[in-house]
């Protein structure tokens, strides 16, 4: 079974305890910060990937990290990731929880990448028309990519629109050969 299955099988119960004990949000935190801690320190997830390293001391370290800042049942979800030994899978868990938290308050995640970076008016009209759209609260992640030389390319799940100039110009590109060796 992958990794990102069995964290599913986790963050699932873990999304509806703290559901049932109506901190959903609390936790939903608490996983924000320990992906994003995750991120920004590699060293902490090749520590809880390592099999030298023991579950009592991989715990002791979540612990001395995490434990003043977040609510007992994240800090369970730790223990209990030790107990069965399965630290090496609590980053992708963070991430299916966030996922799962996403899903159960209608939010979706939209990326765009631009050559140059959009104002704040155009990022609140964009947003607005794809909350219309898609009836969800919208979170918009910018990437600035100058190598587009113009346009935008928009992900949004698993679909892409790409309407980009460097795109356009490949295509036509393509449609000069075509007509050209036709």
């Amino acid at each position: 079974m992958s990794e990102k299955a069995v964290a599913l099988r986790y963050a699932q119960p873990l999304l509806e305890l703290a559901q049932e004990q109506k901190i959903l949000d609390k936790v939903y935190e608490d996983m924000r910060l320990f992906k994003e801690t995750g991120d920004k320190n590699p060293e902490l997830l090749a520590v809880l990937r390592n099999p030298i390293v023991k579950g009592h001391k991989k715990l002791s370290i979540l612990k001395g990290l995490f434990e003043s800042k977040v609510e007992k049942l994240t800090v369970s979800i730790f223990e209990v990731m030790s107990s069965k030994n399965r630290n090496s899978i609590l980053h992708e868990l963070s991430k299916q929880f966030i996922e799962l938290y996403y899903i159960e308050k209608g939010i979706q995640v939209v990326k765009i990448e631009t050559s140059i970076a959009l104002s704040d008016t155009l990022k609140k009209e964009l947003k607005d028309k794809l909350s219309k759209e898609l009836d969800k609260t919208i979170i918009l992640e910018e990437q600035v990519k100058p190598d587009l030389l113009g346009g935008f390319i928009l992900h949004i799940g698993n679909s892409q629109i790409d309407n980009s100039i460097k795109n356009s110009l490949q295509r036509l590109k393509l449609n000069f050969i075509k007509t050209v060796y036709n």
